[in-house]
């Protein structure tokens, strides 16, 4: 039995029974007889197709097709339509406005309703795996590879919708970033496969020490970009407070030695002058900076001022400094 299912509408059990019987082969059958229940189960159990009788005793199969398909929980389920009455052509051409399918005329043969259904399944599960395969062109466009995280591009593009939220609704909003302190030595000393786990390895523990409403990216090399929303100065030092202890905890082992980790952070609140994405960013970078040049393994806070700085893009020290690094 595959993953589909069909529900049938018809009133007379007879020929619900046979329905049932010439597809029951095809996809899990369940049947209805009345139009009322069928826009309940349509919207509890979303069949994958629905035979619809136009003659019922609440509401004719017309109105429930208009209703289904007004219904954003159910306009995607393709319905046949089946009917025995004889104004076949007008019936035929109100049903395909409505936005049904197909339509069979009773008395039916049994092959050609075989054959339909067949049909409306593989094109519903043909639209199921290109479906599929959508959101995982989406993922893969939104997600850094080695990090799992998101890329930068998607970062950008989220923390400038958070931005026009907290502007909207005037809520507070924090944005942070991080860099692994001393990153290019164990690239230098163990190779870059070694370094490209230790970032998988710090973007893991990023993701479970942050909260659901946060947002992650990796912004390039060993930099990090984080999203607080609706998070004051407090809020954020507290998260990240605890994203910061939880990484200088963590012990790798790398070619049989023992490496322990630590990072910097650079924190700024997100202030409604800003324009983009890139004022508070660099902000945020700036503190990072001191962050380094103060020792390392530490959080600095630079607070949100008028949006005064050069149109220049950040970041602005070179993340692959050795010196700052």
């Amino acid at each position: 039995m595959s993953d589909d299912s069909v529900l049938i509408v018809e009133d007379i059990r007879v020929m619900a029974k046979l329905l049932e019987s010439t597809i029951s082969d095809l996809a899990e059958v369940r049947a209805v007889d009345c139009g009322t229940d069928a826009l309940r189960v349509a919207r509890d159990i979303q069949p994958s197709l629905i035979l619809l009788d136009i003659v019922l005793p609440d509401i004719d199969g017309f109105e429930v097709c208009k209703r289904l398909k007004a219904d954003d929980a159910t306009r995607h389920i393709p319905v046949i339509i089946i009917t025995g009455l004889h104004t076949e052509t007008e019936d035929e051409t109100s049903g395909f406005a409505l936005g049904a399918v197909d339509y069979i005329l009773k008395p039916f043969e049994r092959e050609i309703v075989r054959a339909r259904v067949k049909t409306q399944l593989e094109l519903v599960r043909g639209r199921r795996e290109l479906e599929a395969a959508n959101k995982e062109l989406a993922y893969l466009a939104a997600v850094d590879p080695l990090t799992k995280c998101f890329n930068r591009r998607y970062f950008l593009s989220a923390a400038e919708s958070e931005i026009a939220r907290m502007k909207r609704h005037g809520t507070e909003l924090a944005v942070a970033m991080i860099d692994i302190d001393r990153f290019k030595s164990i690239n230098d000393r163990f190779g870059h496969e070694a370094g490209d786990k230790v970032l998988a390895n710090v973007a893991e523990v990023c993701e479970h020490s942050l909260r659901r409403e946060d947002t992650l990216g990796r912004l390039g090399g060993e930099e990090f970009g984080i999203i607080l929303p609706a998070t004051d100065h407090d809020g954020a030092m507290e998260v990240l407070q605890r994203l910061k202890s939880r990484i200088s905890h963590q012990v790798s082992v790398i070619a049989r030695e023992t490496v322990s980790l630590t990072i910097s952070i650079g924190l700024t609140d997100v202030s409604g002058d800003d324009g983009s994405v890139d004022d508070a960013l660099r902000r945020a970078d700036k503190a990072l900076y001191t962050a380094k040049k103060l020792g390392r393994n530490r959080i600095v806070y630079e607070p949100s001022t008028p949006a005064d700085l050069p149109p220049s893009s950040f970041p602005m020290h070179d993340p692959h400094d050795g010196d700052f690094n």
